[in-house]
């Protein structure tokens, strides 16, 4: 929370140049390149951690929370209506996009080239490495991408050509070997308070690396298996090191005015009412006595489901008898501990630990990593309960229930089906994003239902589309794709379209 607060100004600041950049050459970088201003890097990262934080764990957390059927549009509002009817447009995103790429990912090519300048290869490797987790969540929600040509206005390139996502995947691998290898954990030039997720502990850092890695790698687990096969066999032989309990890459907030959880606030400033439980995911968590229910949803305060979670189908807000004399504190909202009501003290999570484990269990099922996967699925779960506060007593109550038991001697499906099921339940108001991510990529969890109030048909949506800004500007642009056209790694069609 200090180092929230001893950035505040330093965030406003960064705020105001980002959205005076917010023009067609946002690619470009933030100052006039015949008169640059130099900031010190070390003022420039918090800065690029925070806008990362501020963009997940708020238009993309609510996005991947209906999309990733935790939340729904409540019945007396009307904010996301077009989330739950799938009618999201080119501008509805637009935003997002140039916040990201004249935001952190502008912040961490200034890095990069100032830390390489300065022999500052701690601060390079960071920045590379973070580079790859951005540049993987825009590739994961809109395809192709400007990757290799993008942040070089400066270089003349205003118009940045679209990598393919195949080749996007490759450079995301080339940017996290690249950044581990300049990591120095003897150095003392390294970061310290100016770090939000690690503090400057750079052996964290290589774990956030080789966990980052192993996403990208399982990412491709069905589109080219013996590319991930082969990445992440490689990285066991190597010993690689993975996130473990208490290494969430987080950024923390607090109650502080302008400092608050960026959820929290939006949905404070909004109203309460906009988003309310799914019945998707709170029926899930309660028929299967999962105790973390009460730390993702708030019960309901008002008759007749008073001190109970009720929750809305998918998409049913609108469709409800008289939605407009409806009270939304008859129905569970996300928790405090989400970024919900009360939650301005909350973090935001960019990857947990729990998610660490869950990959390394997946890894081990499939047979490309070594360890005993129903272990590091238990972890995983065992991890998630820690998080919020529950015992181990709590958590072998838990997973000794039939259906959340690790099928040992099941098939791969089997075994992967269960892992991305606790995975999903993990996530919960935390990465929505991902988690929605990794349902496009297994088809599980195999129990959504498409909206009630779906304008596409009995379709899911598996894309975001290209943004106006880019449209216009860019001749670069592809054609724009349908919400319900699958990206490159999207090719298991279980639970699909």
């Amino acid at each position: 929370m200090k180092r929230i607060k001893f950035y505040k100004l330093i965030i406003a600041i960064t705020g105001l140049l980002v959205f005076a950049s917010c023009k067609k050459d946002y690619l470009d970088v933030n100052t006039d390149p015949n008169n640059p201003v130099k900031v010190s890097i070390d003022l420039v990262l918090p800065t690029a951690q925070a806008f990362t934080a501020y963009n997940m764990g708020n238009p993309y957390q609510i996005i991947g929370g209906f999309w990733g059927q935790y939340w729904t549009q409540g019945p007396t509002g009307s904010q996301f209506t077009a989330y739950d009817q799938y009618t999201i447009t080119s501008s509805t995103f637009d935003r997002q996009w140039i916040n990201m790429y004249s935001g952190p990912l502008n912040d961490l090519r200034y890095i990069v080239e100032q830390g390489t300048a300065g022999g500052q290869k701690n601060y390079v490797a960071v920045a590379k490495i973070m580079q790859a987790y951005v540049f993987q969540i825009m590739t994961d929600l809109h395809g192709d991408i400007p990757f290799s040509d993008a942040l070089k206005g400066g270089d003349g390139v205003i118009a940045p050509k679209f990598d393919s996502q195949k080749d996007v995947y490759e450079g995301l691998i080339k940017l996290v070997n690249d950044g581990l290898a300049l990591i120095d954990e003897t150095s003392t030039a390294h970061p310290g308070a100016d770090d939000l997720f690690f503090g400057g502990d750079m052996e964290k850092w290589a774990r956030f690396g080789n966990t980052v890695k192993l996403r990208i790698y399982l990412r491709q687990a069905y589109v080219q298996p013996p590319v991930a096969e082969n990445g992440i066999k490689a990285m066991y032989t190597a010993n690689a090191k993975f996130l473990n309990e208490g290494d969430d890459a987080e950024v923390q907030f607090s109650n502080t005015t302008f400092n608050e959880h960026p959820l929290y606030a939006f949905i404070h400033s909004l109203g309460e009412f906009n988003i309310l439980a799914s019945r998707t995911a709170l029926d899930y968590l309660i028929n299967n006595n999962d105790p973390r229910v009460d730390e993702f949803y708030l019960r309901a305060t008002a008759a007749p489901n008073a001190g109970n979670h009720f929750g809305i189908v998918q998409g049913n807000g609108r469709n409800l008898p008289n939605p407009a004399t409806l009270n939304d504190r008859q129905f569970s909202k996300p928790g405090p501990a989400v970024g919900g009501p009360g939650g301005g003290a909350s973090p935001v999570v960019l990857m947990s630990a729990a998610e660490s484990y869950f990959l390394q269990a997946e890894a081990v099922a499939r047979g490309w990593g070594t360890g005993n996967a129903k272990q590091l699925y238990e972890n995983g779960v065992k991890i998630s309960f820690h998080r919020w506060g529950f015992t181990d007593a709590d958590f072998n109550t838990y997973i000794a229930q039939p259906a959340v038991q690790f099928p040992v001697a099941g098939t791969v499906d089997n075994m992967v089906k269960v892992i991305i099921f606790q995975k999903w339940v993990s996530m919960c108001g935390t990465e929505n994003a991902e988690a929605w991510t990794e349902w496009r990529r297994t088809g599980y969890p195999d129990i959504f239902t498409v909206s009630l109030t779906s304008n596409i048909g009995a379709r899911f949506p598996v894309r975001l589309l290209y943004p106006d800004s880019e449209v216009s500007a860019n001749p670069n642009t592809p054609t724009q794709k349908p919400v319900t056209e699958k990206v490159w790694w999207d090719v298991n069609t279980t639970g699909q379209n």
